[in-house]
């Protein structure tokens, strides 16, 4: 049984489509309000990072978990530490995280609660993978029309280059970790 946290939101829903569609076997689906879910073949439950009392009934049966990091900067650490003693105590076998480039070593403002993230892993002694996920180009393109209308492009980037993948693809990279052998660690 494979388990996708966040499947309500963009990364997890587009996951979630994508191992139902593959015919991966059992896809459990994670959200703070499973009402929302649209993927059809998912069986849906209540898992809510802020509720840890919901993700270890959420969590059972559960042998490799996608888990999408939440996306509250500054409550993260807590809403993680959550997701990986919830999967300790579920005996989730393994875990698929989604955290950003370099966590380890860059500056970026998201980076410190990935890197915290981490390291909760690998002092967890569960088995884990790490994604780390470059930004969505979707984060760009949902904003054409002000950039069409500003007449031009403006970041925070300096002369700094950004690499961008559209969600689908890191979605399928994701599906890939979750269901092939060779990622732990």
């Amino acid at each position: 049984t494979i388990g996708v946290t966040g499947v309500t939101g963009h990364l997890g829903r587009l996951a979630a489509e994508q191992l139902v569609a593959g015919g991966t076997g059992r896809v459990v689906g994670l959200a703070r309000s499973p009402e929302k879910a649209t993927v059809s073949g998912l069986d849906v439950r209540t898992g809510d990072y802020d509720r840890p009392e919901t993700l270890v009934e959420a969590l059972k049966g559960v042998d490799v978990l996608l888990f999408v990091s939440g996306s509250e900067v500054g409550r993260r650490i807590g809403q993680h530490t959550n997701v990986v003693e919830a999967a300790k105590a579920a005996g989730v076998g393994r875990v698929v995280y989604t955290s950003a480039p370099r966590a380890d070593a860059t500056r970026l403002v998201v980076a410190p609660d990935h890197k915290a993230t981490e390291e909760l892993f690998r002092a967890s002694g569960l088995e884990w993978t790490f994604l780390r996920n470059n930004w969505y180009v979707e984060l760009y393109t949902d904003q054409l029309a002000r950039y069409l209308a500003d007449g031009a492009i403006l970041s925070a980037a300096g002369a700094g280059r950004v690499g961008v993948v559209p969600r689908a693809d890191l979605a399928a990279g994701a599906v890939a970790a979750v269901t092939g052998d060779g990622h732990a660690g």
